[in-house]
């Protein structure tokens, strides 16, 4: 699922392996510019890949797997968060496990993309900001800004928790005069906002020099959608995006808990009063200025699981504090039923998602293992490709490793072998078109119903 977004992030891994790029200098197979010098997120996930590679060998899994450590790292973080709040072991594994039936959230954080890893940055830092709370200790303080800082340069929009964790720190100091947060926590803050400015500007300086612009570098807000479109999105997230992101089962939870929160204010402590509207609000924000992305990337509402992480463990804190031993045991086992009947529907999420043919974008099979059959051709790693069969930016030219064109952005096949391609990677039912017909002289193999044809 996703695909073109998904072999982007391997194509960075793969790049900085084989070609011994620094890590200022990432690279993807698609050469639509100069030599495919791009960059979106920090690349660190990547280029630990890559070193994962040059160590024990190639296998993309390691993205995965880092991925993975990160996310399940997240979930602990977010349950000693819980802990600190809620007293009740029990309750507080709850919000760790609800965030764990988020379909979207299981399967991304188990592939390539960035916005899992992001998230759970966040979330980390969002631990040890509690944390410091409790012990004072500067060092917590610290680690929660470094995290918060990653989760920001992985996921611009990822910077949520960042900016309401300086906003609370800044009225505590300079408002309340709490001593608990000190001048110098201030400048580490903005020297952690600094850090994620000059990396965007480096991003932005880097694609313009390489002129390679196939990544989102901006908003795609509300203001700029068309009707048809804004109601096309909005019936989309309600049918497609909302099941994903968690079971109707507990969406239809979501109002009713808000507003026994709202009921119980007083019941939370000062760090939950502040962060609740503050990251609601900027949570309202980033899905209006991101609106238009919801038509096909359900991955970006990732970056708003923040608030609902949040919202559960004040939940359950007061839940704690409302019910009596009884009670609470009542609700143990309505809540261990309401899992289960969940956990069905994220399996059931998951597998439409994994297996039905609508959502994903399968390039041809005859891409898979194609590296090595183009190696046996004499096909060198180097040579310049062109591949019209595929219209994403980099996954038959991934799965090949062998940088070049696709048909993205229009390119022809005489635009591709005028830029220097010199081998053609075409659907055998392609080469019935006028525009390829004349090259059906020049096959020089085939692997599994994909032509290699000499240019």
């Amino acid at each position: 699922m996703h695909v073109w977004r998904q072999s982007d992030c391997a194509s960075y891994a793969l790049n900085y392996f084989q070609n011994e790029r620094g890590f200022f200098s990432p690279q993807v197979h698609h050469r639509h510019a100069i030599d495919g010098a791009t960059c979106s997120e920090f690349p660190i996930i990547y280029y630990t890949a890559s070193k994962l590679y040059k160590w024990f060998g190639f296998n993309d899994y390691y993205i995965r797997w880092i991925n993975y450590l990160i996310l399940y790292a997240a979930l602990i973080a977010v349950t000693l968060t819980s802990v600190i709040v809620i007293n009740n072991l029990i309750l507080a594994t709850f919000p760790a496990v609800l965030l764990m039936m988020s379909c979207i959230i299981m399967y991304y954080g188990s592939n390539f993309l960035p916005d899992v890893p992001a998230l759970s940055c966040a979330l980390i830092g969002f631990y040890f900001f509690v944390k410091h709370s409790k012990s004072t200790r500067d060092s917590d303080i610290y680690i929660a800004i470094f995290f918060s800082v990653l989760a920001a340069l992985l996921k611009i929009s990822s910077a949520i928790l960042f900016i309401v964790i300086a906003l609370f720190v800044i009225y505590q100091r300079l408002i309340k005069k709490n001593l608990l947060y000190s001048r110098a926590h201030i400048f580490i803050i903005f020297s952690g906002f600094l850090t994620v400015f000059m990396w965007l500007i480096f991003v932005k300086v880097y694609n313009e020099m390489g002129q390679y612009f196939g990544n989102l570098q901006g908003t795609m807000g509300i203001w700029l959608t068309d009707k048809n479109t804004i109601l096309y999105i909005i019936q989309r997230t309600f049918t497609e995006w909302m099941p994903a992101m968690v079971s109707y089962k507990i969406w239809w939870f979501l109002v009713p808990v808000i507003l026994y929160v709202i009921f119980h204010w007083k019941k939370l402590n000062e760090i939950f009063t502040f962060f609740l509207p503050f990251v609601a609000l900027a949570c309202i924000c980033y899905l209006l200025a991101f609106f238009a992305v919801f038509n096909v990337h359900d991955y970006y509402f990732i970056n708003v699981f923040c608030f609902p992480v949040l919202l559960s463990i004040a939940f359950f804190h007061i839940i704690e504090q409302q019910l009596s031993v009884k009670q609470l045991r009542i609700f143990f086992a309505l809540s261990f039923i309401l899992f289960i009947m969940c956990a069905e529907d994220t399996r059931a999420q998951f597998l439409f998602r994994r297996y039905d043919q609508g959502w994903n974008s399968v390039p041809p099979q005859g891409f898979y293992g194609i590296e090595q059959y183009l190696r046996s051709l004499g096909i060198d790693r180097n040579t310049l490709i062109y591949s019209p069969s595929d219209p994403t930016t980099n996954v038959s030219l991934y799965l090949s490793n062998n940088p070049g064109w696709t048909n993205l952005f229009g390119t022809t096949v005489a635009d591709a072998k005028s830029r220097g391609a010199q081998y053609m990677l075409i659907e055998s039912s392609l080469l019935e078109q006028d525009s390829f017909k004349e090259y059906k002289e020049y096959i020089i193999g085939e692997h599994k119903g994909i032509l290699i044809v000499k240019l």
